[in-house]
């Protein structure tokens, strides 16, 4: 898997569970409530997870609001921007 695709993939994770935590980062980048470094660091910190299969099977097979998978290495930015 090549680089770019590699991103892309964990870029769609970080989104998929941002929204199933009742975050919109996109929309929180463009109202400046999360900046774009943030945003980015959020990535990477997904690329460094040892689990992005079961963290796609989990998304996949669940529907609506899920509990965070204790491997997830942005709870404490999920956590920090769903209590504001």
């Amino acid at each position: 898997m090549s680089n770019t695709s590699k991103r892309e993939t964990h870029t769609q994770l970080v989104l998929s569970m941002a929204d199933r935590q009742g975050l919109d980062l996109q929309e929180m980048v463009l109202r400046a409530e999360l900046s774009e470094t943030d945003f980015e660091h959020a990535i990477d910190q997904c690329l460094g997870c040892t689990q992005p299969a079961a963290c796609k099977c989990l998304l996949e097979n669940s529907m609506g609001q899920l509990n965070l998978p204790e491997y997830c290495r942005n709870e404490g930015l999920f956590n920090e921007l769903s209590s504001k």
